[in-house]
C-alpha cells in the first residue's frame, strides 16, 4: 500500500507539502497537480479515521439548503463542491424544505458526522440556527440572506438592491416611466431587497412605484403567473416590468402569451437570473445575472478561513451582478 513517503518521492515534493495537500491545507497549483497525479498513479487511499484523529478534522462540510429546486443554489453548490474537493473536503447535503424542524435535524446530523463547518443556503436564514452553530464553535457561512442580530456571523449575498436599482435604471434610460415589479413574498430576503432597490431607483427619478403595480407571490412559475394575471386585470398597466425571479418570469410569460400581450411591443420585460434555458424564450429576455462561481469562492474561502482559526469580526460580502441586454425591452420616446 502506498504511503505519504511514496507520494512525496514520486512527486518530487516534501512530505510536509504532501501532508498539507492530503489534509486540505492549500498548496500551490503546481504542487497540487503533481501530488494529485502521484496519488492517482500509486492508488493512494486516505485513511480518513487516522487523519481525523491526527488533525481533529473530519474534512467534511455540511451544506444546509432550503430547496434543491432552487437553481441558483444548485449552481453555487456545484461550484462550492468542486472548490472543497480541490482542498480535500467532501460535502454532506441536507435539504430543509423551508422547515425549521428539518433545519434542526440537519444540524443534528452534521454534529453527529463531526463536520468541520456549515454552508447555510437560505432565503430567510434563522438567527437561532446561526447562533447555535456559533455557540458550538462550528464555523458557519450563510449564503443568500442576512440574519438580524448575528453581527459575529459571516454572510455572502448578492447585492440585490443595487442589482434591482440598475435594472430600473436601464428601463428609465430606455424611456420607460411606468414601471411595475413582480417579486417574491414577505420574509424572502432577496425579494425584499430587490423591491427596495426598485423603489429607491424610481423614487430618485421622481416616479414612485405604484402600489397596484407592486405584485408579490411565491418565487415559482405559478406565483409569476398569478401576479401577471392580476396585473393584466388592472385598468391601467405599466409599460415595463422588473421580474425578480427566473421561475416567476416563466409564469409571467405564460400569462402574457395566454392573453396575447406582445413582448416587448406592449410590455417590456427584465428578469433576474440568466440560466441557459431562459434563452429559449422569444423574445430573448434581458436579464440580471448573479455570479454563482464568485459567490461559491467567497463562501468557501470564508468558511475555510474560519475552520483554520480566523478570529476576524463577522462580515457581510455583497457580490455585484451583471446585466445582459437582449430583445425584451422596447425603447420609448423620452418625454
Amino acid at each position: 500500500m502506498a504511503t505519504i513517503k511514496d507520494i512525496a518521492a514520486r512527486s518530487g515534493l516534501s512530505i510536509a507539502t504532501v501532508s498539507k495537500r492530503i489534509n486540505g491545507i492549500p498548496v500551490s497549483e503546481e504542487s497540487r497537480r503533481r501530488i494529485d497525479e502521484a496519488i492517482e498513479a500509486l492508488g493512494y487511499q486516505v485513511n480518513a479515521a487516522a487523519r481525523t484523529l491526527k488533525t481533529r478534522r473530519s474534512m467534511t462540510i455540511g451544506i444546509l439548503l432550503d430547496s434543491l429546486a432552487n437553481l441558483f443554489y444548485t449552481a453555487v453548490i456545484s461550484e462550492a463542491e468542486e472548490l472543497l474537493l480541490q482542498r480535500g473536503y467532501t460535502a454532506l447535503l441536507f435539504e430543509t424544505k423551508d422547515s425549521p424542524e428539518r433545519e434542526e435535524q440537519g444540524l443534528a446530523l452534521f454534529r453527529a458526522k463531526s463536520v468541520d463547518g456549515v454552508l447555510y443556503f437560505s432565503s430567510h436564514s434563522r438567527p437561532a440556527l446561526i447562533r447555535s452553530c456559533l455557540k458550538l464553535k462550528l464555523p458557519i457561512v450563510t449564503v443568500d440572506s442576512i440574519a438580524a442580530g448575528t453581527p459575529e456571523a459571516d454572510f455572502v449575498v448578492t447585492d440585490n438592491a443595487a442589482a434591482a436599482s440598475g435594472a430600473v435604471g436601464l428601463l428609465l434610460e430606455k424611456g420607460h416611466r411606468e414601471i411595475g415589479v413582480i417579486t417574491g413574498g414577505e420574509g424572502h430576503f432577496s425579494a425584499g431587497e430587490r423591491l427596495r432597490g426598485c423603489r429607491e431607483a424610481l423614487s430618485r427619478a421622481g416616479r414612485p412605484l405604484r402600489e397596484e403595480w407592486t405584485l408579490r407571490d411565491a418565487y415559482t412559475i405559478d406565483g409569476g403567473y398569478r401576479c401577471a394575471n392580476r396585473l393584466l386585470a388592472l385598468p391601467a398597466r405599466p409599460t415595463a416590468l422588473v421580474i425578480c425571479n427566473y421561475f416567476m418570469a416563466l409564469g409571467t410569460v405564460m400569462a402574457l402569451n395566454e392573453q396575447n400581450v406582445r413582448v416587448p411591443d406592449e410590455l417590456s420585460l427584465l428578469s433576474f437570473d440568466d440560466f441557459e434555458w431562459i434563452n429559449a424564450l422569444r423574445p430573448r429576455l434581458t436579464t440580471v445575472s448573479q455570479q454563482a462561481a464568485r459567490i461559491a469562492g467567497e463562501a468557501v474561502g470564508c468558511l475555510l478561513a474560519r475552520i483554520g482559526g480566523s478570529t476576524e469580526p463577522g462580515k457581510v460580502l455583497l457580490i455585484p451582478t451583471t446585466l445582459t441586454e437582449r430583445d425584451s425591452i422596447l425603447p420609448r420616446p423620452i418625454l
